[in-house]
């Protein structure tokens, strides 16, 4: 569905391209396209890939057995439903979350090791993340760090490794929403990544009723996925043979 979006923005742009041939040097235009356009095209692309995660996420939760009605938190539920947009919602709620620009990983990117540790930090190292993986289930603890005053960590637990592949596919879209959670959902701790043009937004909610964000350019976000690949992702062949009950747990 993906791959249609993207074909049908691309036609869309080459058609204004081609009714603007020429005019690219004019105040107002962008590559021959009016800036207005632009701007509504990506915003309607940006809808539709949302409209799509929004769905896929429905769905699975559905067929996982599990009621979004009941038990998901209000903005989950708010957002399944159709009646929120949640990439705006949670801009709204952490409008000045911090940008890690650097970031550092133990072992580094493309190397495996029983554990692992990242981690990232504001320019001014006023604000700090940290990630530590387990090799064996997938584990993974976040924290984070203000002022170096006040730490906040959210444990995920254990995570099937279907579940790690497709969060990984789903994080190298240069737009969409993914969330990374466990069997659990919702009831143990769990984290939305917001990607929009390879930006990431980062939020992190506790089953304990405390949340955290933060932001990540592109360099950093790539970093991060090819770091996670190395532990999570060993085998294409074996993660196609998995058993069925990883499959039906799958998000």
């Amino acid at each position: 569905m993906t791959d249609r979006v993207d074909a049908t923005l691309n036609s869309k742009l080459k058609t204004q391209t081609g009714k603007t041939k020429g005019l690219g040097d004019e105040p107002g235009f962008v590559d021959g396209i009016p800036v207005e356009e632009l701007v509504r095209l990506t915003k309607e692309f940006t809808a539709r890939i949302t409209n799509e995660d929004r769905q896929r996420l429905s769905m699975e939760i559905n067929e996982s057995g599990r009621s979004i009605q009941s038990g998901a938190p209000y903005i989950l539920n708010q957002f399944f439903v159709g009646k929120i947009d949640l990439d705006v919602e949670l801009a709204k709620r952490f409008p000045g979350a911090p940008m890690l620009s650097s970031v550092t990983f133990t072992p580094p990117p493309g190397k495996r090791a029983r554990r692992g540790f990242a981690l990232f930090k504001s320019q001014d190292e006023a604000c700090s993340m940290t990630i530590d993986l387990q090799s064996i289930d997938g584990s993974l603890e976040a924290g984070f760090l203000l002022g170096g005053m006040i730490n906040v960590r959210f444990a995920l637990g254990p995570i099937p490794d279907v579940n790690r592949k497709r969060f990984l596919d789903l994080m190298r879209r240069p737009n969409g929403i993914a969330i990374l959670w466990t069997r659990e959902r919702w009831e143990r701790d769990y984290m939305i990544f917001v990607v929009r043009e390879r930006y990431a937004r980062l939020y992190a909610f506790s089953s304990n009723h405390f949340d955290a964000a933060c932001r990540l350019p592109p360099d950093v976000l790539d970093q991060l996925l090819q770091w996670l690949s190395g532990f999570w992702i060993s085998d294409t062949e074996t993660l196609a043979a998995r058993t069925d009950d990883d499959s039906n747990n799958a998000w």
